[in-house]
């Protein structure tokens, strides 16, 4: 077996297996193996194997075998393949071509020996080495020539042959670029240019290789410069996309030249020192176009020529023509000006050119300017493509001949009254143009005269001012005349001017207010109110004219009983000279005072101003109570007091009316022993019902009992003011005496006496030392003045009884002398006096007075007799037990009693506070305000703050106002200027109805004709008064009448323009009765109605019925119910002419309905307050009844009255006579004269 086996680098791979079979006549052999192409190492293996089987091992041992090493190398060069070429190919440069020699199979070789190639190409002359032997095949140097026809190159077919081999040749495409730049050619190609001067010349320029291509490269920058004269351009063209390109540049120009002049221009390739420079002679010819302008002015017959820049002298305001003008050529050719030459000229005076003479030659004329300092400057251009030219010259007039006089003033043209003025005025003598003439001598000024209105020449002073050849006027003052601007007339020979100067006023002198008519007399002002108008302060000259200077302190003195509010302060004048002291409230008493205003400036005191002030007193502040009552009856206690009249005097001593009568109260209580300044238990009434509306202003006091209880009481009247102030009367000290005697009663009540018939006198006793009295009524000790007798007998409850017990000395009566209104008594029983035992018995004292009439009450006693002394000492001691227990148990009623009923008040208190809450929580739903069931306080007081923003945000909105100062109400008899007694609503109705009433707006409305007559007198008659006491008010209209278009509910015609009585538009903030009664006799019934139209429509139709009104528009038109109108005098002027005389608006109704808000919302919180506290002071007392205390309370009452009723059953008492007779008989004189002597009827309790 044969295989051969390549050499691979990872392992050996089989690559061809053959087996040769045994034959016996010929040995083994292989064919011929042509398939090894692969360079490399391999291996040749014989391997001796079986048949059949091909084991290469017989019997466990190897067969023979035998290994042949070998390697493949390339073979001689066959054929050749054209490496890669680097890129571009140009002209003249040197590249490379690299070749791949490869044998018979394809693979690299190299030469043996040394080839030289044979390269063609097409057009192309090419150069190059030959082939070295060596590793790399590479034909070095190849160089071509040849034209490439452009910039970007020619593509050419590149044959290459290797002399020897089997496949010599190979063609490849080459693109062959131009080379460097070599050359530089310059067109023209004449060597001599000629070009005219001022002309810019172009060249045409080509970089060409070294086979003449033109070739291009970066920066390939061609550069002209021009020698053979100064300031010569520089050319420069940039080459570097085409190769190629026009070389230009400025003008070749050189100044001056009057013939032909060498010049050379040199060509150069910047950063090419490989190409050549080329040069060329420039022949330079004189221009032929314009190279000069030439102006030319005649005076006369003789032309004077204008240079560049002359200034020329004309007389201000004259004309300079005949101006000729001329063009020639750089070599001083005239240039004849055709039309075309025309339209190129421009001159600077004027926009228009007549072209036609300026073909002549001539331009247009000049206006030499009017002011000497207004030089014209003329300027003549020429411009076209080839030159601009120019020609200049200024005109400067001089002055004329004298025409005016012109005043200038240097400085301020202000000067104070009384004082020089500070500045200069210079007077200078001019042409008709103003400009100063300069050929005036210092003799002008005799013939200068200065004057004005006012003005004070004494100082006056006129001189010569030799450098500005001017007048010079100073020393000007003013008399003392109105400020403002003045007028100074200036004349000199028939010339004259005027200046103005401004007077303003001197120096601080003095001080005025501003404002304030009539201070020669005392201002009137209420006490307690603010004056009419802030105290605003003006400084003032010595004339009386504003000053306005500021920073002056302003000081205010007064008398220490007058008081201003706020307190005074120190001011400073503003910019204006004005001081604003503010509006004071005046507090003094009655009567003038002086207010003195003062100010020092410069350290000088100025003249103070004194104001004198009337303190009138304050009709509506009140500042007593005046009581009247009948003093001669006197005061029986239980009786009736005299009427009280009551009325509230003002500071003028008149009575306050329109007073709510709640305010007024009337409070009693008993005088004190003791120093105690404040009083205890006072009893407080209100006033009556009054019973007359005339009574306005009186308060009276009817059928107010007087007090059940003898001795000093005061009584005070008190004036509610406000919540917090309250005016009181005078004390009245009252003494009220006992009334009439109608009973007899003890000191005090005694016990019940328990006697026997015993021999012993104290057990018979029935009483000692008993001292009995008349009483009235009220238990007041009465009657010290009567004398009578007491007549003492018992009396048995039974009257079927005949055993009654007998006095000592065994009589049935006793008489006890009665004087002064009390007797003394000492009873004793009988020894062995008949009586039943253990029986009660009344002891009854009769009072005898011849005097009276009536009888009075007897005072009865009851007692219990006994036979047995033990026995009745027994008794004694529980009848003084019983007596005890009943008194402890009538204190534990009453006491229960008085609970029993403040828990009922309480009660009621707190279903009227619920009550009240709920009414009022309804009344705000109806305002669409929602209470919330819990934080009911925090949301009302939130909602309270928000509301009176709101209220706060609504009375600061502007509205409409009447600007005429009121009249001071110091009396309340004057109801005001008419002005200010009604609102409206409507802007346009409000202006047509004041201007309607323009006549009658500063009228004073007076309720008397005394009051009208007071003004009338304090105003020296200057004052309108109206009194209404005088108005015969049965002609007043009815307020509630329909208008003249409804009667008896019918309309008779359908009117326009909405009508409606002016009367229904006004509301009266106060005293609407009497401004009804106003403005009914000032109105009558005027209508208020749209527009003239509509007006005129309804008078024709009124008229068919009844009698038409007059009419007012709201547009401001009137119609008089004569029906004239039309006319200045019937149309209403615009609202800001009314000065301020015109209705003021009220408020808006967004401001009373939240007020109405406030209000509800205000009573709601303190409903709710108050029925938080009613409940809880009904629970606090609720529980008060519930504590162990009060429990005690209770159970030692029931504890008592068990006691009592066996107390009694001992006694032997029947339940009749003690139950019912006894306390029957004995209640109406047993009792506490501790109570208090005024009864609670109609009467409410206050502990002050």
């Amino acid at each position: 077996e044969l295989s051969v086996c390549f050499a691979a680098p990872t392992e050996n791979k089989e690559i061809i297996s053959h087996i040769s079979q045994h034959g016996g006549k010929w040995p083994y052999w292989f064919k011929k193996m042509e398939n090894l192409q692969k360079l490399g190492n391999y291996s040749l293996k014989l391997q001796v194997v079986l048949n059949e089987s091909n084991a290469d091992t017989y019997a466990g041992r190897p067969l023979p075998s035998k290994v042949f090493k070998f390697t493949i190398v390339e073979g001689k060069p066959e054929k050749f393949l054209v490496g890669l070429l680097e890129l571009p190919f140009r002209i003249g440069v040197p590249f490379s071509i690299p070749l791949e020699l490869q044998d018979e199979f394809g693979h690299t070789t190299h030469l043996t020996n040394r080839i030289r190639p044979i390269l063609e190409a097409s057009g192309l002359t090419l150069k190059h080495d030959d082939i070295p032997v060596a590793t790399k095949c590479v034909i070095k140097g190849v160089t071509a020539k040849g034209c490439v026809n452009s910039c970007q190159g020619k593509n050419f077919n590149l044959k290459i042959t290797l002399p020897g081999l089997k496949e010599d040749t190979q063609v490849i495409k080459i693109r062959l670029q131009p080379g460097p730049p070599r050359q530089l050619k310059v067109k023209p190609d004449s060597e001599i240019l000629k070009i005219e001067n001022g002309t810019a010349f172009p060249f045409q320029v080509e970089v060409l290789d070294e086979s003449g291509n033109i070739t291009a490269q970066p920066e390939l920058i061609v550069h002209c410069k021009f020698l053979g004269a100064s300031d010569l351009p520089v050319y420069s063209v940039d080459c570097s996309n085409g190769g190629t390109n026009i070389l230009t540049g400025p003008v070749i120009h050189v100044q001056n030249i009057k013939k032909d002049q060498i010049l050379k221009a040199r060509f150069e390739v910047l950063n090419c020192k490989d190409v050549p420079p080329v040069e060329k002679i420039i022949k330079l010819l004189p221009s032929s176009h314009v190279a000069r302008l030439q102006v030319l002015s005649m005076n006369g017959q003789k032309a004077l020529q204008i240079k560049h820049q002359d200034e020329i002298s004309c007389v201000a305001g004259q004309v300079m023509n005949k101006l000729i003008f001329q063009m020639y050529d750089e070599a001083e050719r005239e240039i004849p000006i055709t039309a075309a030459a025309a339209e190129k000229i421009k001159v600077n005076w004027t926009p228009k050119i007549d072209r036609e003479l300026l073909m002549q030659g001539l331009l247009p004329d000049v206006k030499v300017p009017t002011s000497v300092k207004d030089a014209r400057y003329c300027l003549i251009t020429y411009l076209d493509e080839h030159v601009s030219l120019e020609s200049a010259f200024t005109v400067r007039p001089v002055p004329d001949e004298p025409k005016h006089i012109k005043c200038k003033l240097k400085g301020s043209n202000t000067l104070q009254m009384g004082e020089e003025l500070q500045s200069e005025i210079d007077v200078m003598i001019t042409d008709q143009f103003g400009n100063q003439v300069q050929t005036v001598t210092s003799a002008c000024v005799n013939s200068l005269g200065v004057s004005g209105p006012g003005l004070d020449k004494s100082n006056l002073k006129i001189t010569w001012q030799e450098s500005t050849q001017t007048m010079k006027v100073k020393g000007i003052r003013y008399k003392p005349c109105l400020l403002g601007s003045k007028e100074l007339c200036f004349a000199w020979r028939e010339f004259s001017d005027f200046i103005r100067v401004n007077l303003v006023a001197g120096s601080p002198a003095k001080l005025q207010l501003v404002d304030w008519p009539e201070l020669e007399k005392p201002v009137a002002v209420i006490n307690g109110r603010e004056l009419q108008r802030p105290l605003i302060v003006q400084l003032c000259d010595q004339w009386g004219n504003p000053t306005p200077e500021p920073n002056v302190k302003i000081n205010l003195t007064k008398s220490n009983n007058l008081k201003l509010v706020p307190s005074n302060q120190q001011h400073k004048t503003d910019d204006t000279g004005r001081a604003n002291l503010g509006v004071f409230s005046i507090h003094a008493p009655r009567g003038e005072h002086i207010l003195q205003i003062k100010a020092s400036y410069n350290k000088a005191i100025l003249d103070c101003l004194v104001i004198k002030i009337n303190v009138l007193p304050d009709p509506e502040k009140p500042i007593c109570l005046n009581v009247k009552y009948d003093k001669s009856p006197s005061f029986p206690a239980g009786g009736t007091f005299p009427d009280f009249m009551v009325n509230v005097l003002s500071e003028d001593d008149t009575i306050i009316k329109n007073i709510n009568p709640a305010r007024i109260s009337m409070k009693m209580w008993e005088a004190q022993s003791s120093r105690i300044r404040t009083p205890v238990d006072v009893t407080t009434f209100s006033c009556s019902k009054v019973k007359d509306d005339k009574e306005d202003g009186f308060f009276y006091f009817r059928d107010k009992m007087v007090p059940e209880r003898v001795g000093t009481y005061m009584i005070q009247f008190t004036f509610a003011m406000d919540k917090t102030n309250m005016l009181n009367s005078e004390q009245i000290i009252i003494e009220v005496v006992p009334n009439d005697p109608v009973r007899l009663l003890p000191d005090s009540l005694p016990a019940t006496p328990a006697v026997s018939n015993v021999r012993a006198l104290t057990s018979r006793t029935l009483v000692k030392d008993l001292y009995l009295h008349l009483m009235d009524e009220y238990n007041n000790h009465t009657g010290l003045d009567l004398v009578g007798r007491v007549i003492a007998k018992i009396k048995s409850p039974n009257e079927e009884d005949i055993e009654i017990p007998q006095f000592q000395g065994k009589v049935n009566t006793v008489e006890f002398p009665l004087e002064n209104g009390s007797a003394e008594i000492n009873l004793v029983l009988a020894e062995d006096s008949p009586g039943r035992d253990s029986t009660e018995y009344i002891l009854v004292f009769e009072p005898h007075l011849p005097v009276l009439k009536k009888p009075l009450e007897p005072y009865c006693l009851s007692f219990m007799f006994y036979n047995d002394s033990k026995k009745q000492q027994l008794m004694a001691t529980l009848t003084r037990e019983k007596d005890q227990l009943s008194k402890s148990i009538d204190l534990y009623r009453k006491m229960f009693d008085t609970t029993n009923q403040l828990v009922a008040e309480m009660k009621c208190q707190v279903k009227e506070a619920e009550t009240r809450e709920a009414l009022l929580k309804n009344e705000l739903k109806k305002h669409q305000i929602e209470i919330p069931q819990t934080n009911t306080l925090q949301y009302v007081d939130s909602l309270l703050k928000k509301k009176m923003l709101e209220q706060e945000g609504v009375m600061k909105q502007p509205r409409r106002t009447c600007t005429l100062p009121n009249y001071p109400k110091g009396n309340q008899d004057i109801l005001g200027k008419i002005a200010h007694l009604a609102q409206i609503e409507d802007n346009e109705a409000a202006k047509v109805i004041s201007w309607h009433l323009a006549s009658d707006m500063d009228c004073v409305v007076t309720l008397t004709t005394e009051a009208a007559r007071s003004i009338f007198d304090e105003t020296q008659g200057r004052q309108q008064v109206l009194p209404l006491d005088s108005i015969y008010k049965k002609t007043l209209p009815d307020w509630n009448r329909p208008l003249p278009h409804l009667r008896n509910g019918r309309t008779f015609f359908r009117p326009i323009g909405n009508p409606v009585f002016a009367r229904d538009l006004l509301t009266f903030p106060d005293n609407t009765e009497h401004c009804q009664t106003v403005f009914g006799m000032l109105l009558g019934d005027t209508i208020i109605i749209d527009n003239l139209d509509a007006a005129n429509h309804y008078r024709k139709e009124v008229v068919k019925i009844t009698h038409c009104p007059t009419l007012l528009t709201r547009e401001g038109d009137r119609i008089r119910s004569n029906g004239k109108f039309g006319g200045l005098q019937n149309k209403a002027p615009p609202m800001d002419k009314l000065r301020g005389m015109v209705f003021g608006a009220p408020m808006p109704k967004l401001y009373s309905t939240i007020s109405a808000q406030i209000d509800l919302l205000q009573q709601y919180r303190a409903a709710v307050i108050k029925f938080d506290n009613v409940n809880k002071d009904l629970d606090l007392h609720l529980q008060s009844l519930n504590t162990p205390e009060m429990q005690k309370r209770k159970q030692e009452l029931a504890e008592q009255e068990k006691s009592l009723k066996l107390v009694k059953q001992k006694l032997g008492m029947t339940p009749a006579l003690s139950d019912k007779g006894a306390e029957s008989l004995l209640q109406p004189i047993i009792l506490d004269i501790s109570d208090t002597p005024i009864p609670p009827k109609r009467m409410r309790r206050d502990t002050v």
